[in-house]
């Protein structure tokens, strides 16, 4: 297994550059503890995340490590020109010497598409999430490129600089079940998150997308869904609930106000209204029920080495991104997470080859 670190530059107390200097730290420590990946967020209009081009914050790191693979998650392909997005992350990768992965999305907030003129547009997200990811993967792999859709019209357009991996890895974000079908029907990889979905359904969408793969002649050891996981790691249970509670509960209250809400949210993003109403519903969950049903990782380096031995077990998980500097949470407590993954759990399951779990074996024989 292979693990990685998140980070959305959220800033709760508006010090935008503590926030951007804690992060460019974190990343540096975490490539020396071993950690062979960052992941980053674009958001917009909100201290929740304040990375708004993620090229411009992949291209400072791609300077200051040497090793990590980069990758987004997500950029949000319906907030830009598609042309634009193409040549930004074309020159990332040039800068990084091949080391971006491409993770996209179409964004879930209804203030982000508020801010960006598109408020009317939200119900539309899906079709231009699909047209702008059908042109930059057009432009990066052909010299010229033309495409004629409902939004896009383009003709004979180059891309330069042209990306140094061929192909660039692309994960597509697949939050709500709906998406987890589509992906694999594009035959996209794509990355999964825990955050507003138990385990047990993430299960079952993961296995269920994986097996559509299967059926277009993957074998299962081949696909690589990546998951993006709430962790804080500490000596006890009870150390870590105190360190971070507070931070926890912040992100939570600022990400459910953030996603569409009620009965009148977006088509298609019906799934985030429903987890915004139960847990507005319930005054907010404890983080003891929410380490239950495994949204987040809270605890023992023993309790964190058991998740990660299920979901490889049971959903042939081979790479886990942990998201640990989380709702402003303190830069001492994050560095110590993020060691003791690292000197504790980690060394279970990296360099180990990748399990098959019963449900894809059965798939496979078929």
């Amino acid at each position: 297994m292979k693990f990685g670190l998140f980070y959305v530059l959220e800033a709760p107390d508006g010090d935008y550059r503590k926030a951007w200097t804690r992060m460019m730290g974190q990343i540096q420590y975490g490539e020396e503890l071993g950690y062979e990946s960052v992941w980053l967020a674009e958001h917009h209009g909100s201290l929740y995340g304040t990375m708004p081009r993620l090229a411009v914050a992949a291209a400072a790191i791609a300077e200051r490590t040497t090793t990590m693979r980069i990758g987004t998650a997500v950029t949000i392909l319906p907030f830009a020109n598609p042309v634009r997005t193409a040549e930004d992350f074309a020159m990332v990768d040039v800068i990084s010497n091949g080391r971006l992965d491409f993770g996209v999305g179409r964004a879930y907030q209804p203030l982000e598409f508020k801010n960006m003129g598109l408020g009317d547009r939200q119900d539309h997200s899906r079709e231009l999430f699909q047209e702008s990811l059908e042109i930059v993967l057009g432009l990066w792999s052909n010299e010229k490129f033309s495409y004629h859709g409902k939004h896009w019209q383009l003709d004979e357009v180059e891309c330069h600089p042209r990306p140094i991996q061929k192909p660039i890895p692309i994960h597509v974000a697949a939050i709500s079940p709906e998406t987890f079908g589509m992906v694999a029907a594009m035959d996209l990889n794509i990355i999964q998150a825990a955050t507003l979905m138990p385990l047990g359904e993430l299960k079952t969408f993961c296995l269920d997308a994986k097996r559509k793969l299967m059926h277009k002649g993957h074998r299962p050891e081949t696909i690589d869904f990546p998951l993006l996981w709430i962790t804080h790691v500490a000596k006890t249970f009870e150390e870590g609930k105190q360190r971070s509670a507070s931070a926890l509960k912040w992100y939570f209250d600022t990400l459910l106000a953030l996603v569409p809400q009620g009965a009148k949210s977006p088509k298609s993003y019906e799934a985030f209204a429903a987890a915004a109403d139960a847990y507005h519903h319930a005054g907010g969950f404890p983080v003891e029920t929410l380490n239950e049903v495994g949204n987040l990782i809270l605890g023992t380096p023993e309790f964190a080495a058991q998740r990660m031995a299920e979901v490889r077990d049971e959903m042939g998980q081979q790479e886990v991104i942990l998201w640990m500097q989380v709702g402003g949470l303190d830069d001492r407590h994050v560095r110590d997470s993020m060691r003791i993954f690292a000197t504790e759990v980690m060394p279970r399951f990296k360099g180990k080859p990748p399990v098959v779990p019963p449900a894809l074996r059965e798939a496979e024989a078929k």
